[in-house]
């Protein structure tokens, strides 16, 4: 008997708790019939408990038939059936559902409610369903003006913000939102699929990708994508958006605020910074195969001179006007082989000197040197140039060495000329050094010392001698930088 008495009072004690919470409670069965109501509930929708226990759900409260964006009953039975097929709480987002006046005059009153709504279960089965819910229109109405300053700097500032619910499959719109997506200007809930379908083809997989991956983490997990539009008038529009996983509780089935920002602007610029700079490559590539061209005939042309000036030479015998052609002749051979090397080496621009010298100290070895039986020793350091230096620098080497060997080492039993080249402090150190005899005390300066006089200004360069103790040495210093 006592445990009777016990039991009873537990029952009239959660009845008074159900009727005292401070939001309103709705038990439905599972087909959405009413069977219990808290005084909360009555209280909100001025409804009385005769009203509503025993009555499907959406007789009780149906749509407002003179609103023709009224999606109240379609949003509320998708959330109840996902509760009741899931077996886990729905919240909802704010929602619109106006409520039918039962007193004279009838009608319906504008209201605004968030919704969650949770299944009870038996063994694993679902034999209720709760429906909570917290009437936020005053708070809803009251932000009014401050949503048209939102919305205004929405617009301002291409800013759209939306609600994804993946349970439902339904997306709650901003007026932004809405027309961003070139849809009339309303709030409300929309199937996601309609959406979705506004998205391109070829970004709408990456986009589910990108919610289906969070969709189950923690609350606040962001997710990020870019996407395009295609509005109804063919336009195409790029949305970068971001978002968090929210829960209205712990056990809550999951949804995405996300904003939008639309950055169509910035991508048609970097696309047309992108052609840009294709056109940019291309002409490049052009010139680069023009100017190669180019050093490829410069250097047939001065082989042709070159070729010329020996065939004059031979025909002039000897004497002094051969020996003025043989020099012209090799002249133009130096300036050619830098034509050849950068026609070559694919560079239109710059030599790799090192590699030039050699070859300039070994075509000078098997032509008079070699006949004169002199050595010439490289040590070139390894330096690209451009080809406004390596030209003046093969006229000063070719000057200085023909000039050893036929002057400065003539009688000389083991003539030796060395070329180097070093770094120094930014600058590019030529030396030229022979065991001769170096320039005879009074002679006249000839042609080859005025040429080398005349490139060592054209290089801004300084040039230094040292008098034939053991060697006679030329140093010139050339700057790579500009000054």
């Amino acid at each position: 008997m006592a445990g009777t008495s016990r039991n009873l009072q537990t029952e009239v004690l959660r009845d008074a708790v159900f009727d005292a919470v401070p939001h309103g409670y709705l038990v439905l069965d599972p087909e959405f019939n009413i069977i219990d109501v808290n005084q909360q509930y009555l209280d909100l929708t001025r409804t009385r408990r005769k009203d509503l226990v025993g009555v499907a759900m959406f007789e009780a409260f149906p749509d407002n038939p003179d609103d023709p964006t009224a999606d109240g009953v379609r949003n509320l039975r998708a959330s109840l059936e996902t509760a009741r097929s899931t077996g886990r709480p729905h919240a909802m987002a704010v929602q619109k559902y106006d409520i039918p006046l039962r007193g004279p005059g009838g009608g319906f009153e504008e209201r605004y409610w968030k919704p969650l709504n949770t299944p009870i279960l038996r063994q694993g089965k679902v034999v209720a369903l709760i429906h909570h819910v917290r009437d936020v229109t005053e708070e809803t109405l009251f932000r009014r003006d401050q949503a048209i300053r939102l919305r205004s700097a929405q617009r301002l500032n291409d800013l759209a913000f939306w609600e994804y619910d993946p349970s439902t499959e339904t997306i709650y719109v901003s007026r932004a939102f809405a027309l961003m997506l070139g849809l009339p200007e309303r709030e409300g809930t929309i199937p996601a699929p309609e959406c979705f379908a506004l998205m391109h083809a070829e970004d709408r997989s990456n986009v589910h990708a990108a919610f289906e991956q969070e969709v189950h983490s923690p609350e606040h997990t962001t997710v990020a994508f870019t996407h395009r539009l295609v509005l109804e008038d063919g336009t195409t529009r790029w949305l970068s958006s971001h978002g968090e996983l929210v829960r209205d509780h712990r056990e809550a089935l999951p949804r995405f605020i996300v904003v939008s920002l639309d950055i169509t602007a910035s991508k048609e610029r970097e696309e047309k910074l992108a052609e840009t700079l294709e056109d940019r490559d291309r002409l490049l590539a052009q010139k680069e195969a023009l100017l190669g061209e180019v050093n490829h005939r410069i250097k047939n042309s001065l082989q042709l001179v070159a070729s010329i000036l020996n065939t004059d030479a031979r025909r002039a015998g000897d004497g002094e006007v051969r020996e003025r052609l043989e020099g012209a002749a090799s002249r133009v051979r130096a300036v050619t082989s830098v034509h050849e090397m950068l026609y070559r080496s694919n560079e239109v621009k710059t030599v790799a000197f090192g590699d030039y010298l050699r070859e300039l100290c070994g075509n000078l070895a098997a032509g008079d040197a070699g006949r004169d039986g002199v050595e010439i020793q490289c040590e070139p350091a390894e330096v690209k140039l451009p080809a406004d230096k390596a030209i003046p620098l093969a006229l000063i080497v070719n000057e200085l060495a023909t000039n050893a060997i036929k002057h400065g080492l003539a009688g000389v039993p083991h003539g030796i000329i060395r070329v180097a080249t070093s770094l120094e402090a930014g600058d590019l150190v030529l030396e030229v050094s022979d065991n001769g005899t170096g320039k005879v005390e009074g002679a006249k300066e000839g042609l080859g010392t005025g040429i080398i006089r005349g490139l060592v200004g054209q290089l801004g360069a300084s040039l230094s001698t040292s008098p034939p103790v053991t060697r006679h040495r030329v140093v010139i210093r050339v700057p790579l930088q500009a000054g």
